[in-house]
C-alpha cells in the first residue's frame, strides 16, 4: 500500500512541476530598493506581453506595477 502511494505521489509532482514549474527572482543588491521578486516577476510578464504586441493588458500591468512600487516605498 505504501508503494503504490509513493508511486502516485511522486507521479502527482512530476505532473505539477511540468506544468507549473517554479520561477524564481534574484533581487540584486544593486536593485533599487522597492523591487521586490514581484515585482520583477511582473516586469518580466509586462515585457513578453509587450513583445507579443498585447498593449491594453501591457498599460494595466504597467499601471500595478507603478503603484506596487510607490506603495513600497
Amino acid at each position: 500500500m505504501q508503494q503504490d502511494f509513493d508511486a502516485f505521489y511522486d507521479t502527482a509532482l512530476q505532473l505539477l512541476e511540468w506544468f507549473y514549474p517554479q520561477r524564481s527572482s534574484r533581487v540584486m543588491s544593486r536593485n533599487p530598493h522597492q523591487i521586490t521578486a514581484a515585482i520583477k516577476a511582473k516586469l518580466r510578464r509586462k515585457n513578453r506581453l509587450m513583445r507579443a504586441g498585447r498593449t491594453e493588458e501591457t498599460s494595466a500591468l504597467a499601471q500595478r506595477i507603478g503603484g506596487d512600487g510607490t506603495r513600497r516605498v
